[in-house]
């Protein structure tokens, strides 16, 4: 015997045992030569499934088709019936024919089919009793279209449906019922493998269509989709929603990038999610299970799963036995009983579990149940997931409300009191207001976190009692935020400490910088603000009452008295020249006639300050001369006031303005102040960093200013500022800066703020309780604990400070500044009311000279009808005395005024005033 004929009769003695110890059940496959991978899914499941029962294996037979073709169809399943096989898979729904259906409707054999065919009326079910199909059905696939994309999270109104010319179109019949084929409704854009896909997508754009709903096989839908970027189809106002259930193998996802920015979304059927399998080898194993990755291969081997089960169950019942007949001379009747018992299996019962989730069998052979996950496939990322149950449910929801995030709930509500609350190292530094050493009362003395005060301190104590953590707080020698040496490549201040994992939290006015990023992470920020000018206030100039003399110097005020006087006595020496200035001849008491002339001292220097003032004057010249020259002083007098007054209005207005720097363009603008910042800080890394032109400008001016115009903090930049007296400005945080203002009057802020920044709670890279921290900050926040702990530290309403000395912008004016005027009011009223004293009582003199009477007299009697002002008539003689008269000598007023009146009329004025 030769060694091949002994190894032959050794296998035949092998399969005979085996033969006694299990019971092998032949299985028949039909298989397209383009469809390996469905093959060798095949293989593989009924390798799995021989795995788990030793009394039951599966032999498989497979046959493989190149043409769609219904006799060879029929010579393959008539020869898988012959040899005895208990079921036959397939063929796919590439053919055309049911000749596999009806053939084992007529013998008995179970047939099992793992993808979709033609919807089939009653009298076609009939010739296929015997088909069980795992495949979802079209109509039920075709409503959950529907109810996707008419939920709340699509609300698609009008859409375009874009479709390969040989898909089934049964998959839509839903949505095609549900909007009319209209432009407001549906739009229907056929296409064909393989031709040129742009003209799709150009017909799409030119309808202006930004919802397209996609439907062809996996194999071309990159292509499709690649054709559709030269018509600005992808970006964020458009819509894709993709049908194939195989589009995650597709390779959509190469798409990924920040230009395609359409929102994309897909679905397929939701796989089973084994519960973990705590294994080393599971743990360690870094390989991805790729042979079930798409869906024909998961229905391939759940259709081998439903088929082993019943097959179990069947055959442990009697009258089970193996068919053995040819094709068409025989009818195995145990097979209607094993597609009852397919019918009947729950997916909570098989072994081992189906590759897809709730699948079920109808009585008509179908499958009505599934679960359909709405994913992105570009992120592969779940939204959703749709049964026909509850329809469309939001996934976040799901797993909020599952088993085991319930029961975890049920255990974060109870406190572990074994477990000790962790204690953080904080890194910090000191500075007004967020942190600073407590000052210490006599007698008394801090220790630990109690020797340290400030915004810092109360947010770290809010924010421990918030996420449960201990700290202590241990500040920087350096006592620097953190900042990059190019030099050394290495980091400073706080940062440094973080690096170094000397501490865990980093704490302070320390503002998110993408380069601090970079080597740290940072929560949510606790505070925003942004960058502005402190400066120095200057006192308020001291009230000066005379202000309105200031448009002019005591020169020009001199010059401008010294011309008034020269053009009176010029006035004078013109109008007694001018012949027509002198009045009319008159006579005198020597019966001698008489010529008088107005223009004395008098009435020039009246006619001269009235035309100054803007007042004009009775006394107006007749003669050429005169005129000319009253003319050209109208001209000066019209200049000098005009300018006066304009030059005034303009000192008023610039005496209100409080400086000449109002913003960072005024002070990039000009050379007289310096400025600078914080060396290191965020501060000087905005304007080191930024592309703006004007602050690149700034940054250089900084580095150019001599002495340095950096400080090592912001103490010393205040310092700075106040010592300058206007010399120095110092950009700083506004919120820094508005603790300073508020108190320190000798303090301002300068324009409004720029360049808006974050401070945030900084920790080492990747720390997991970075989350935490960030989640505690949004609880204080909504509690309104950071309001109050910044109006605590921030607003201080003690310091009073004269705000309106300081206001620059108020248009009033206060007394102080008008009392001059007031000033010159009065003197003139003192003034003119002296001389009339002076020329009253060198009347009344006259009066006693030459009417020979004593003076005191004369002095009662005018001075007592002064005191009259009721009476506008005197009589001539006021001291006379008779009998009908009052005791200053006055008779008949009304006689003595007639009598006066008519010689008055009678007489020249010359002889009424001699006599």
């Amino acid at each position: 015997m030769s060694a091949v004929q002994f190894l032959v009769l050794l296998a035949l003695i092998s399969c005979s045992g085996a033969n006694e110890d299990s019971l092998v059940i032949k299985i028949g496959a039909i298989f397209f030569d383009t469809e390996m991978k469905l093959a060798e899914a095949f293989s593989v499941a009924v390798e799995e499934v021989n795995a788990i029962n030793p009394a039951l294996r599966l032999e498989p037979i497979k046959h493989y088709l190149s043409i769609d073709d219904s006799i060879v169809l029929q010579d393959l399943s008539c020869d898988l019936i012959g040899n005895g096989v208990a079921a036959i898979f397939g063929p796919s729904s590439k053919t055309n024919s049911d000749i596999v259906e009806v053939l084992c409707n007529t013998t008995g054999i179970p047939h099992l089919q793992f993808d979709w065919q033609p919807q089939q009326s009653f009298r076609e079910r009939l010739n296929h009793q015997l088909t069980v199909n795992v495949a979802p059905m079209e109509l039920m696939l075709s409503k959950a279209f529907s109810d996707i994309l008419g939920s709340k999270s699509f609300d698609w109104k009008s859409f375009t449906i874009a479709y390969e010319k040989n898909t089934h179109l049964n998959r839509l019949q839903h949505i095609l019922a549900w909007k009319q084929l209209h432009k407001t409704g549906i739009k229907m854009q056929e296409f064909e493998r393989g031709s040129d896909y742009r003209i799709l997508w150009k017909r799409i754009s030119n309808a202006r269509e930004k919802f397209v709903l996609l439907d062809c096989p996996s194999e071309i839908l990159v292509d499709v989709i690649n054709a559709s970027i030269g018509f600005n189809m992808t970006g964020s106002f458009n819509h894709l929603f993709l049908t194939n259930l195989d589009t995650h193998v597709s390779g959509v996802d190469r798409f990924y990038s920040r230009e395609f920015t359409v929102s994309v979304a897909a679905v397929r059927i939701r796989s089973y999610i084994p519960p973990p399998v705590h294994d080393e080898i599971d743990v360690f194993d870094n390989e991805v299970e790729t042979r079930f990755d798409s869906l024909g291969t998961q229905m391939v081997y759940d259709s081998v799963v439903l088929f082993y089960n019943a097959l179990w169950v069947i055959s442990q019942r009697p009258g089970f036995y193996t068919p053995q007949f040819s094709c068409g001379r025989g009818f195995w009747k145990p097979g209607p009983r094993l597609v009852e018992e397919m019918k009947k299996l729950s997916p909570k019962n098989v072994k081992p579990p189906f590759k897809t989730q709730r699948l079920q069998i109808n009585s008509d052979g179908q499958r009505d149940d599934f679960n359909l996950e709405v994913y992105n496939p570009l992120v592969d990322r779940v939204s959703h997931i749709w049964n026909k149950e509850f329809q469309l449910v939001d996934y976040k929801s799901i797993r909020e409300n599952s088993t085991q995030a319930v029961k975890q709930r049920r255990l974060d509500d109870k406190e572990d009191f074994s477990q000790k609350p962790v204690r953080y190292t904080v890194a910090t530094r000191v500075g007004k207001p967020y942190f600073s050493w407590r000052p210490e009362p006599e007698g008394v003395h801090y220790e630990g976190n109690e020797r340290f005060e400030g915004y810092a301190v109360d947010l770290m104590y809010a924010l421990s009692r918030q996420c449960k953590f201990d700290f202590i707080f241990e500040p920087v020698r350096d006592n620097k935020y953190g900042s990059y040496d190019a030099a050394t490549d290495e980091w400073d201040g706080i940062i440094r400490q973080l690096i170094d994992n000397n501490a865990q939290i980093g704490i302070c006015d320390l503002t998110i910088t993408q380069a601090r990023r970079s080597v740290v992470d940072f929560t949510v920020p606790f505070m925003q603000l942004g960058i502005s000018i402190l400066s120095y206030k200057e006192p308020p100039p001291k009230a000066n009452i005379y202000a309105f003399l200031n448009p002019y110097g005591v020169e020009v005020w001199l010059y401008v008295m010294i011309a008034m006087m020269i053009t009176g006595l010029a006035l004078i020496l013109t109008g007694r020249m001018d012949q027509f200035e002198w009045e009319p001849p008159v006579e005198n008491g020597d019966q001698e006639l008489e010529r008088e002339n107005i223009w004395h001292l008098n009435n020039t220097m009246w006619l001269v300050l009235g035309s100054i003032l803007n007042q004009g004057c009775d006394l107006l010249p007749r003669g050429l001369p005169m005129r000319l020259l009253t003319a050209f002083w109208w001209i000066f007098a019209l200049l000098i006031s005009q300018t006066y007054i304009a030059k005034l209005a303009a000192f008023i207005t610039s005496a209100k303005i409080a400086g000449n720097i109002g913003s960072m363009h005024d002070l990039v603008d000009q050379n007289k102040v310096q400025f600078g910042t914080i060396h290191g800080g965020a501060t000087s890394v905005y304007f080191s960093e930024s592309n703006d032109t004007e602050n690149r400008m700034a940054w250089n001016k900084m580095l150019s200013f001599k002495p340095d115009a950096f400080t090592k903090n912001n103490e010393e930049g205040v310092d700075r500022v106040k010592l300058s007296k206007g010399g120095y400005n110092f950009l700083m945080e506004t919120t820094s800066l508005q603790y300073y203002v508020q108190r320190d009057c000798e303090l301002t802020q300068i324009g409004e703020s720029f360049g808006e920044k974050h401070y945030g709670i900084a920790v080492p890279l990747n720390a997991n309780f970075r989350s935490n921290l960030s989640v505690g900050i949004l609880k204080l926040s909504e509690q309104g604990v950071l309001y109050k702990l910044r109006n605590n530290w921030f607003n201080d309403n003690t310091t009073k400070c004269d705000l309106g000395a300081s206001n620059g912008n108020d248009a009033k004016l206060d007394m102080d500044s008008v009392a001059g005027l007031f000033v010159v009011l009065i003197v003139g009223v003192v003034i003119a009311i002296v001389i009339g004293v002076a020329e009253f009582l060198w009347h009344v003199q006259r009066i006693a000279v030459k009417e020979k009477i004593h003076p005191m007299l004369a002095l009662r009697a005018e001075s007592y009808f002064v005191i009259r002002f009721w009476l506008t008539k005197k009589p001539l003689h006021t001291y006379r005395q008779s009998r009908d008269s009052t005791s200053t000598g006055y008779s008949s007023l009304e006689q003595i005024s007639s009598a006066s009146s008519v010689k008055k009329k009678k007489r020249p004025v010359g002889r009424l005033l001699v006599e």
